[in-house]
């Protein structure tokens, strides 16, 4: 872990323009960056995870994001599952996400940001739930997002408790950071970790982009696997790729 941790890092300083870190989609590591005030967050995308013997697509996942203010955040998110395990095909509409995210310190471009993002799960249909494509019951994440700025380089890191009616709940936990090669592409990479309750840490690595499109319109792409965890169940792929939506534009934080 030590070694992925410093690959992050390096990817950060060895960047030509300064970086800053902005998690969030395409990454699993979020960050405390809010839309802005009146200012909306869309992104529409299709994830993908593979592993040994089952694969389960998210398309579309719609996740909506609005700004309250220069420190709230209002989240909704949805996806249509798909899940495909050894010639078995299930389909269904996946959990909801409903959250608050108030960053509490600082803002993007400052040395320090903190923001608490507390997010329940909630099951759409108990028709999901009867073809395994969910787990039963709500679920409940309360993370908290840190940023640092350390000689022009920042790092984001996330940190979380997971409680869930059935499975006993969790943590997670991750660092990122992402940076510009030309002023409408920047690279992103993390290193994201989860572990249920009674069980060892499975850790992700990711590698991305996020090319700007147009003032309104960014295009997301990442791309990543398992490190550790049970062989069987070990993501052997995971991608991710999108389009960001920011309504009426990327909000300026002065």
């Amino acid at each position: 872990m030590r070694k992925l941790t410093l690959l992050v890092a390096l990817f950060a300083i060895v960047l030509p323009a300064p970086a800053r870190a902005q998690g969030g989609p395409p990454l699993l590591t979020d960050d405390p960056d809010t839309p802005g005030p009146g200012y909306w967050e869309i992104n529409l995308s299709t994830f993908l995870e593979r592993s040994l013997h089952s694969s389960t697509i998210e398309t579309p996942r719609l996740d909506a994001n609005y700004g309250v203010g220069e420190r709230i955040q209002l989240k909704f998110e949805v996806p249509w599952l798909r899940e495909s395990d050894e010639g078995s095909i299930q389909t269904g509409a996946g959990n909801v996400v409903t959250g608050v995210k108030y960053r509490f310190v600082g803002h993007e471009g400052k040395m320090v940001a903190w923001s608490v993002y507390p997010q329940l799960e909630l099951n759409t249909t108990h028709a999901s739930v009867t073809k395994g494509l969910v787990e039963d019951g709500p679920q409940l994440l309360l993370p908290t997002e840190l940023t640092l700025e350390i000689l022009h380089v920042e790092i984001n890191g996330e940190a979380g408790r997971t409680f869930a009616e059935t499975g006993g709940g969790g943590w997670i936990y991750g660092v990122s950071t992402e940076g510009h090669v030309v002023p409408r592409l920047e690279l992103v990479a993390e290193v994201h970790g989860e572990r249920p309750k009674d069980g060892s840490t499975e850790w992700i690595v990711n590698f991305g982009a996020r090319p700007k499109l147009t003032r309104q319109m960014i295009l997301m792409l990442a791309i990543g696997r398992g490190l550790t965890g049970p062989a069987d169940e070990r993501p052997r792929l995971l991608f991710y790729t999108g389009l960001q939506f920011n309504l009426p534009g990327l909000y300026s934080f002065k």
